[in-house]
């Protein structure tokens, strides 16, 4: 090939590549320290997981501060964001799992980069909604709940009744080995029963016991998917939203297949949904599970999706008597919640649920007046982490304190704010040391108006039980 070819070819080539390469309407990358840039702007997501329908609503959703709403694949409902200046995401589907239909998947991402990327309202894609956890539960619920309704049914109707009677034995015996965790066991002997009911397992390969396998090929999948629009569309980052559940390796595996990464955890009331399934069921499994998320994806984001709604609202038994005690977070629970995820390092707070929430009931405007207070605080939440090494420390009271104060220092050009977050359910007395000896003279809390005089770089103030105070730096 000449040199003159070679150069002609390379140019056809080159022209391909470039081509192929989606464009963006707007700059949006992620800053070394997590927080998304938007054209040049550091930003702090705050996020909803629902495009009303309702004009009205939307209104309010844009006038109370948030800043970015998922979307369904539609123009119209872009453009419908986009006038009230609001952002929006794609959720990219199945698509980005290339493990069994690589073509396919290929050519559905590259009509949704082709179609919307170059939208001024798109700024993110999601893949699927928990999708590590799904491969999991989707067996869980097959074998320990729906297989055994099937089952002991069609036992029930047998008139032969000596082997129902053995059939029952069979299924006893199910339980007794999932109990132990003997999963494959318990899948073969079930398997077994349908067989002795003359029927075929439904869903042979539907399984606990190969749910590690089937999550590394959908892991492997997913990021080729990755790789794929990365290539085709490198303008917009991609989000990965877990169930809280699933082992810190599980999830760093998935996490390869993303730029942004994090969960939802929904702990109101705590005890009744049963959302969370650390050790700490309450209102701080947030911050646990922001750490935890961490964890998984060191040097990436943390975006946490936090509860929008009731559990009695999700709820299918309307005559449930717990439901009453299945309510809304209150103002107060809401607005911890959202500052825990944030002193514990997560870059953006989403919400979901609020399509299934009563709007004429008072968690509706608590919720946005929570958002309104952050999308105010947009210029401390967004702004870096202050390089100061701070030192907390309690004064003694009457509790274990195996929960205590977390300060997040935040670099401002008017000086260092203290996010504070009382993570104990009692009240305390606490002194933040380490302060740079140049920084502000006294703080004052922007709620409660609560104020301490600074002290050789040290500060104490009062804090009550599961609580906030966002500090400013005053003279």
């Amino acid at each position: 090939m000449s040199r003159t070819i070679r150069r002609a070819f390379t140019a056809a080539i080159t022209t391909v590549i470039l081509s192929s390469v989606c464009h963006a309407a707007n700059d949006v990358t992620i800053a070394p320290d997590g927080m998304l840039t938007l054209n040049g702007e550091r930003e702090f997501v705050i996020g909803l997981y629902e495009n009303p329908k309702d004009d009205a609503i939307l209104d309010d959703v844009a006038k109370a501060g948030f800043n970015l709403v998922q979307s369904t694949a539609d123009a119209d409902q872009l453009d419908r964001l986009h006038n009230r200046g609001l952002y929006a995401w794609i959720n990219v589907g199945g698509s980005i799992d290339l493990s069994n239909d690589a073509e396919t998947g290929k050519a559905a991402l590259k009509k949704l980069a082709d179609d919307f990327a170059e939208h001024p309202a798109l700024l993110v894609w999601e893949v699927p909604d928990e999708a590590l956890w799904n491969v999991w539960y989707g067996a869980e619920l097959w074998r320990n709940r729906d297989e055994p309704k099937l089952q002991n049914e069609l036992i029930n109707a047998l008139e032969d009744k000596a082997k129902a009677e053995k059939l029952k034995a069979m299924r006893s015996e199910v339980r007794k080995h999932w109990s132990m965790a003997e999963h494959k066991q318990a899948e073969e002997l079930a398997d077994q029963i349908w067989r002795e009911l003359g029927k075929e397992p439904p869903n042979p390969e539907l399984n606990v016991s190969n749910a590690p396998e089937r999550a590394a090929k959908m892991a492997s999948g997913m990021l080729d998917g990755y790789t794929y629009l990365k290539e085709i569309c490198p303008t917009h980052p991609v989000w990965m939203n877990h169930a809280p559940r699933n082992s810190v390796a599980q999830r760093a595996v998935f996490n390869k297949a993303a730029d942004a990464v994090g969960c939802d955890i929904y702990p109101v009331p705590p005890h009744i949904g049963g959302h969370s399934d650390l050790a700490d069921r309450g209102l701080t499994s947030v911050g646990g599970y922001t750490r935890t998320m961490q964890d998984a994806a060191p040097g990436k984001p943390v975006w946490m999706v936090l509860q929008a709604f009731s559990w009695a609202e999700l709820s299918e038994k309307k005559d449930d008597p717990d439901l009453d005690q299945q309510r809304h977070p209150s103002y107060s629970e809401s607005r911890f919640m959202a500052y825990d995820a944030i002193v514990n390092g997560a870059r953006a707070i989403l919400y979901w649920g609020s399509a299934y929430t009563d709007r004429t009931k008072p968690f509706w405007g608590d919720l946005l007046k929570v958002v309104r207070e952050l999308a105010d605080l947009q210029p401390v939440l967004s702004a870096p982490d202050a390089d100061a090494k701070l030192n907390v420390v309690l004064d003694e009271t009457w509790g274990s304190l195996d929960q205590g104060i977390r300060v997040l220092p935040k670099q401002t050009p008017e000086g260092i704010w203290l996010i504070v977050v009382n993570e104990s359910q009692f009240p305390l007395r606490y002194t933040v040391n380490g302060l740079p000896a140049n920084s502000a003279a006294a703080y004052a809390d922007t709620i409660t108006g609560v104020s301490a005089v600074a002290d050789n770089g040290a500060v104490s103030m009062n804090v009550a039980g599961h609580s906030v105070q966002v500090l400013t730096p005053g003279k």
